[in-house]
């Protein structure tokens, strides 16, 4: 069932629950399915026009559905739900819906007085008297509509807009406090329980502050005249024990969870749009956090929204070759000889210069886009390593990667066409927990004959048990193992272990003669650092300076 569709049946229920509606159910909602049809064509028209709104109110009374709460049910509706439906400017959607159903009022109210006016021939002066008391109801009925919510009777979101921008000096928090699986308790209970439920959760939250009631599972607390964000955490976390105790509906003690997302800040020139969208990611931090109130954060609300403009660009850019490898060279520690290089990814973003692998990779794996990527940075490295004989290649692979059910083909269909030998490309595979989980890729990976390498060893995912098991034939140190070189018997254990187990080992981060002089001692195989040889956009084609000629270490 689409959006629209299920707006229709929420519709004629309304319509049904405030009166009569003549004739067959399906001819009625065939008719206000028409009916929404008109009013989405009029929000879309170019230029926009209200006036049709006027004969939608019209048709309304002209099928006999012209029962003052029909009104109130279809502005409730049309108000709260259709602007999320269309696609476009949210505000400029909003306005217009608003405009439109300001026109529906007109045109059912005029409806309504032509039916008036035809049965004053046979009224007398006490039913006008009473028609205009039913115009009064009727645009109190508006009123309640339009700012309130009918399941709860809560002032709803235009309420709290409202309320926000009138607020005065002064400190103020905004506390939203989402209910979890709200949909499924509904689907169980029931529209008359679950109603009840919502009522109920107001009735103990409303002592808290002001109260609003923003959607079916949102609800707001306003706490003017705070003077910290503390103030609103307590409010927060009151709220959440308040709602964690049962609710008693017909017999049965039902559990609701909740998370809360808070705004505090100086209350002056208060825009509403702004506190309601802070506070709506704040609870989506929340939710994705899984614990506690979270508090809107302007620093973590940049780094997102910064995020989200990299995910956006990274597609054409992928499309464009904007990424590019740099190549950093691996020696062997015996006599400083290259072996190989570890190939990097980079961004060369126009007017950033080059973006660092830090910031896109995570964004492309939680995108999905690591894939393309990957495969494209791959296939770069494996071509400049076919033309550099004798070189071994060894590039990233990301955890997200090993879950592609078509990585292995993909890597042999790379080397096939690239030329370069399996052997000399070495895939680094960074030591989680989820990594030890994909023997398969593993697997299929080493019968190509590449070698495969345990990126950052040592950080405490892999038992020595496990890893004996896989086929990595490379240990990588993570860089903290030489931060502290009174841990010498240690490191040396661990390069000892790893030969045990018939890996080599490469010590990551060597960043000064001394660490480059222990690890050679403990037996080091390899190494890599800004010691040793800083990335480059080319291939090294020569042993790297001796230590005392370098001017650029880290």
């Amino acid at each position: 069932m689409t959006s629209y569709a299920a707006l229709t049946d929420d519709w004629l229920r309304g319509v049904v629950a405030a009166g009569f509606v003549p004739g067959v159910r399906a001819r009625a909602r065939s008719a206000l399915e028409d009916l929404l049809e008109e009013f989405v064509a009029a929000v879309r028209a170019e230029p926009f026009d209200p006036a049709p709104g006027r004969r939608i109110g019209a048709e309304l009374v002209d099928l006999r559905m012209s029962a003052p709460p029909v009104l109130g049910t279809t502005v409730h509706l049309l108000a709260g739900r259709l602007p999320a439906l269309l696609d476009g400017d949210g505000d400029g959607e909003r306005q217009r819906v608003l405009a439109l159903l300001e026109s529906l009022v007109v045109g059912f109210v005029a409806a309504q007085r032509d039916l008036a006016v035809r049965a004053a021939e046979e009224m007398n002066r006490s039913e006008k008297i009473h028609w205009r008391a039913v115009q009064l109801d009727l645009q109190r009925r508006l009123q309640q509509a339009l700012l309130h919510r009918p399941d709860t009777g809560l002032p709803n979101e235009q309420h709290l807009r409202k309320t926000l921008a009138e607020l005065g000096g002064g400190r103020s928090g905004l506390l939203l406090l989402g209910l979890d699986r709200l949909d499924e308790l509904a689907d169980t209970l029931g529209d008359d329980r679950s109603a009840r439920l919502l009522t109920s959760v107001a009735r103990r939250l409303r002592p808290l502050g002001i109260l609003a009631h923003l959607s079916a599972d949102v609800f707001a607390v306003l706490t003017p005249g705070t003077t910290g964000p503390d103030d609103v955490l307590k409010v927060a976390d009151q709220a959440l024990r308040l709602l964690d105790a049962p609710f008693p509906i017909d017999g049965h003690d039902l559990h609701v969870t909740a998370h809360a997302g808070l705004v505090e800040r100086p209350a002056a020139g208060s825009d509403p749009d702004g506190w309601l969208h802070d506070a709506r990611l704040a609870l989506r931090w929340a939710r994705q956090d899984g614990f506690g109130p979270a508090l809107f954060d302007p620093v973590r609300a940049d780094e997102e929204r910064r995020r989200h403009h990299l995910a956006a660009e990274m597609p054409a850019a992928l499309t464009r070759g904007e990424f590019t490898l740099y190549y950093q060279p691996l020696l062997r520690l015996a006599d400083r000889a290259v072996i190989g290089v570890e190939a990097l990814a980079r961004w060369s973003r126009p007017g950033d210069g080059l973006v660092m692998p830090l910031h896109f990779i995570p964004v492309a794996e939680r995108t999905g886009l690591i894939r393309p990527l990957g495969r494209h940075l791959l296939e770069l490295a494996c071509r400049r390593g076919a033309a550099e004989p004798g070189l071994l290649i060894s590039v990233n692979l990301s955890p997200v990667q090993l879950r592609d059910p078509g990585l292995v083909a993909s890597v042999a269909d790379i080397l096939h066409r690239t030329g370069l030998p399996a052997a000399r490309l070495q895939l680094e595979i960074t030591e989680t927990a989820e990594t030890l989980h994909h023997r398969p890729a593993l697997a299929g990976l080493a019968a190509l004959g590449i070698r495969l390498a345990l990126d950052d060893f040592g950080t405490g995912y892999s038992s020595l048990a496990v890893l004996a098991t896989l086929p990595f034939t490379e240990a990588k140190l993570a860089g903290e193992f030489l931060r502290d070189t009174r841990r010498r018997d240690v490191l040396g254990h661990i390069i000892d272990t790893c030969h045990a187990l018939g890996m080599t080992v490469t010590a990551e981060g060597i960043e000064t003669p001394e660490q480059e002089r222990l690890l050679r001692e403990l037996g080091c195989d390899h190494g890599q650092g800004y010691h040793l040889g800083r990335p480059r956009a080319g291939l090294p084609h020569s042993v790297p300076l001796a230590a005392s000629d370098r001017t650029d270490s880290r």
